[in-house]
């Protein structure tokens, strides 16, 4: 018995869909695209509490972002390139800009690394940030338990690091 060619396409379409690979993939937000924005940075820890200006220019494979301590006049840039990441203090003017791990940034109360930041304010949420509602993610980067929450009117994402009691505001300017 021969079947109608319909028949067959189907049942052809049907083998190799059932043969493919599942990839993870990284939901798309209504975060950004922002590469290139003036704005506040409000890090809130049990011991301390700071907030800056931050220019940032950045994509999630290379960028700069400057952070503006009004209070003490601190100034410190920090630029990625791939993995590496570099920071510059004009506290610490002898040294010039060295390089600096994941670990050196949670110290100062950056909860996440500007490569991830840069996917995420291009509205790319990592695999590993499960929607929980619309605008609210929830799970681990770097094994940090996190919840991000964008508002979109007010251009806000907050950062919260479950585990060590951190959070990060970022603000957007207009």
């Amino acid at each position: 018995m021969r079947l109608p060619a319909s028949v067959g396409v189907i049942l052809l379409a049907a083998l190799i869909s059932s043969c493919a690979t599942v990839m993870p993939h990284q939901s798309v937000s209504s975060i950004g695209p922002y590469q290139n924005f003036t704005g506040r940075l409000i890090v809130i820890e049990p011991a301390r509490r700071w907030q800056a200006i931050i220019h940032w220019d950045g994509q999630p494979d290379r960028g700069q972002v400057r952070l503006t301590h009004a209070a003490s006049n601190r100034i410190v840039l920090v630029s990625w390139d791939g993995k590496e990441i570099r920071m510059s203090d004009n506290r610490n003017s002898v040294d010039g800009w060295k390089m600096i791990g994941h670990n050196q940034l949670q110290s100062m109360g950056i909860i996440l690394p500007p490569q991830k930041l840069a996917m995420i304010l291009n509205g790319k949420i990592p695999p590993s940030l499960k929607e929980q509602k619309p605008n609210l993610w929830k799970g681990k980067i770097n094994g940090t338990l996190l919840v991000l929450k964008w508002t979109e009117a007010r251009r806000r994402l907050e950062i919260t690091d479950i585990a060590h009691g951190r959070e990060a505001i970022l603000m957007i300017q207009p």
